[in-house]
């Protein structure tokens, strides 16, 4: 393809921004960028994480591999640098690749196939983490950072995450400012919504809202198998948080997705100057890594496959793209470098990943595919223990490692909250997927793969210690005000004696 027809890409990526909280989900918050995005061109409706937890989920996209293929089953594990990446084929075909704020990347390779990064990332970049800095620079939120802490700290008032993002978004706009002579393919990575649960007070009073808590969060409304399964009943929060804490959490963590939509408008009206001042194609897309419970289930965070946590938005617009069209079978993050690649006229292909750009350009999507997520626990009384999720047209099928007995099978048609286990009702279709499950993972292998993984991380982590690490592509400017000091409306505060 001629360098003049191949579109210049943007793809916004968003961190823990779950597909069921958006204008069209299950759970009503206004993204009226995201919407017209929908309207003006093609949405994947079904659209799932290879693994519902940051760095697997990127490092997966980044190179269309699963976990059990990438070798990355948390976020204190990276991609090796020998690995190809999509963005190393957009390179081969002309391309200068930018990353612009968020990826997670750990260790010397900062880039895995881009050739520019122009805003650090908020998370740390080295091996050896520079844990006494990150609490000077976060103040209260650093705890706020973590699933486990996300609901200790809630509220109105600055916040780290949004002063990232319109940092990131600010170098953005200078960048698509700029004259360019290749075409561009730019991954915007924001931060937001991800914890800290912390908005602005106009965003937290208009979702603080009673009817809006989430589904299942009384201890009676949870459904008896989460206490079956190790895996999801260790996920569940202890009584002691309750229903006004729950909504005071939800009431933050949309009012970060509105605030986000709004960033994403600014920077889409820029892009369509930036290609109509070019006059090359154009495709603009948002994605996320994965998704939050935010209080569904009484579980907060990610790394669970229900909708919440593994469901994804995917959207796509621009040169070429279909209008208004929605796409409900199944696909995968894994999708976005061989799609992209295809649009740019080359090609990165994987097992496991599929391009869709012959969907984005008119086509079905392929109703049997088997999409795929997997995920990598660590139990006290198990200790790694790996997941899978299958999801076939309309089911989703989900087993973990020494609970073969106690799988889960959902119609997500029929029960899109995921409340009515299936596995006994639908015998045939169970030993499919259990026979599906077992052919497409080795639980012991990546059990084995995971402990392999973290004594590498710690040896690299003691050399790093020993040698010196370089933290200069990590973010440090968050100003004071978004330390969580003086928040303009505090709902709950655990990080104080006394409590709230």
């Amino acid at each position: 393809m001629d360098q003049k027809q191949q579109p210049d890409i943007l793809i916004y990526m968003s961190d823990q921004h779950g597909a069921d909280y958006c204008s069209w989900g299950n759970v009503q918050v206004d993204t009226p960028v995201l919407a017209d995005m929908a309207a003006h061109g093609t949405r994947f409706s079904q659209a799932y994480s290879p693994c519902p937890l940051c760095v697997p989920a990127r490092m997966s996209m980044m190179s269309a591999q699963l976990p059990q293929d990438t070798g990355v089953y948390n976020n204190k594990f990276t991609l090796s640098n020998l690995t190809p990446c999509f963005t190393h084929s957009l390179v081969e075909a002309g391309y200068e690749t930018v990353l612009i704020g968020r990826m997670h990347f750990i260790g010397r390779d900062q880039r895995h196939g881009f050739t520019k990064r122009l805003a650090g990332d908020v998370t740390p970049v080295s091996w050896k983490k520079p844990f006494g800095k990150i609490a000077k620079e976060r103040g209260k939120t650093v705890r706020a950072f973590s699933p486990e802490g996300s609901t200790e700290l809630v509220g109105a008032g600055d916040s780290i995450v949004t002063d990232y993002d319109r940092y990131v978004l600010e170098t953005a706009l200078d960048y698509l400012s700029e004259e360019h002579e290749k075409p561009q393919f730019i991954l915007v990575g924001a931060f937001g919504p991800h914890s800290p649960y912390i908005t602005s007070p106009e965003m937290y009073r208009k979702y603080l809202r009673p009817e809006s808590a989430p589904s299942f969060f009384r201890e009676e409304e949870l459904p008896a198998y989460l206490r079956e399964v190790p895996a999801l009943n260790a996920r569940v929060r202890p009584a002691s948080l309750s229903e006004e804490d729950a909504l005071a959490c939800r009431a933050a963590y949309l009012g970060l997705i509105e605030t986000m939509d709004g960033q994403i408008g600014e920077l889409r009206s820029a892009f369509h100057s930036f290609s109509e001042k070019r006059g090359h194609g154009a495709v603009f897309g948002y994605v996320s890594d994965h998704g939050d419970m935010a209080g569904e289930r009484r579980m907060y965070g990610k790394t669970c496959f229900f909708d919440k946590s593994a469901k994804i938005p995917m959207l796509f617009e621009g040169t070429g793209i279909s209008e208004g069209k929605t796409i409900d079978s199944p696909v995968s993050l894994l999708d976005l470098g061989p799609t992209v690649c295809e649009l740019g006229g080359t090609v990165f292909s994987t097992k496991d990943a599929r391009s869709l750009a012959p969907q984005l350009c008119g086509q079905d999507g392929d109703s049997e595919r088997v999409v795929v997520s997997q995920v990598m626990e660590t139990l006290p009384e198990l200790g790694a223990c790996a997941g899978t999720m299958l999801r076939w047209k309309n089911y989703k099928y989900v087993v973990y490692h020494r609970a073969e007995d106690r799988a889960l099978l959902f119609d997500m048609n029929s029960d899109p909250l995921e409340e009515h286990n299936l596995i006994f009702e639908l015998p045939e279709l169970a030993a499919w997927f259990s026979e599906k499950a077992a052919a497409q993972a080795d639980f012991s292998a990546m059990e084995q793969q995971f402990r392999q993984s973290q004594h590498t991380a710690k040896l690299l982590e003691i050399y790093e210690g020993a040698a010196g690490f370089d933290d200069t592509e990590r973010w440090k400017d968050n100003p004071p005000s978004s330390r969580a000091e003086n928040l303009e409306i505090v709902a709950v505060d655990r990080l104080q004696a006394g409590g709230r």
